[in-house]
């Protein structure tokens, strides 16, 4: 072979060695380097929620206060209790009369009881405690007296008694019947609500001591009239004075 012919496939050789490495090169480059065209999802971390404010908790209420009191009908038992075993009583009173929200009347006095002698008394005084009149009863008739003992005048138990607005003030003694009479509610405790069974139109409330069921505040509201009477300095059970119902031979 020629010199010329020789180099001249040298040369070719060459040229492929060539091309071959930098295509070679070109692909190893195009291996590195990053596919731009393809977008790579990044997931952003979830927000974390902001804490709740602290919110304290109610406190329970607190409950009501209630007060000791027996059932109705052993509030009624109880009343009938003292009743029966009431023998002597002695109470200051204190009375007021209204009419439509307005005083028509006032009065005062200390009022006496004896079971044994069927005998009541009912002392009016002045708002000075001085003695104004007394009332004297058996409850068969009543004597009214000035407040020097003399006598005014001498009516039937029933007459006088009709005509007075409390009653039950003056039926100590009475109080079993006075209940077997009406419809009793216990509205609140200590207080009985009682209506006429016979329809008549009043309404009577005792209110009682917590103590033993007496009764402290006798009212009745009849109509526009509300009589309330209250009793304080309350003797039960005390032997009374021997002239305590003693009136000019009257009551011997």
């Amino acid at each position: 072979m020629k010199p010329s012919t020789n180099k001249l496939v040298l040369l070719l050789a060459l040229s492929v060695l060539l091309a071959a490495c930098s295509s070679k090169s070109q692909e190893e480059s195009a291996a590195l380097e990053p596919d731009v065209t393809q977008t790579i999802a990044v997931e952003e971390p979830a927000a974390m929620p902001e804490p709740a404010p602290a919110v304290s908790e109610p406190k329970p209420a607190k409950p009501a206060a209630t007060v000791k009191s027996a059932y109705p009908k052993e509030t009624l038992i109880n009343v009938k209790a003292w009743d029966k075993k009431l023998k002597f009583l002695k109470t200051h009173f204190e009375q007021t009369a209204e009419y439509d929200g307005v005083l028509v009347s006032k009065s005062q006095g200390t009022l006496f009881y004896d079971r044994d002698k069927h005998m009541l008394r009912l002392d009016t005084t002045d708002t000075d405690g001085k003695l104004e009149q007394s009332a004297l009863t058996d409850k068969q008739q009543i004597l009214i007296l000035d407040a020097q003992g003399r006598e005014i005048t001498t009516l039937p138990w029933s007459e006088w008694q009709q005509g007075q607005p409390n009653q039950a003030l003056f039926d100590f003694g009475n109080y079993t019947a006075l209940l077997a009479r009406h419809n009793a509610v216990l509205k609140e405790p200590y207080l009985l609500e009682l209506t006429p069974k016979d329809g008549g139109e009043y309404t009577l409330s005792l209110t009682l001591s917590k103590e033993d069921y007496f009764p402290v505040v006798i009212k009745i509201v009849s109509d526009l009239m509300v009589t309330e009477a209250r009793l304080t300095n309350i003797q039960k059970n005390t032997p009374l004075a021997f002239d305590t119902f003693r009136a000019g031979g009257f009551f011997q």
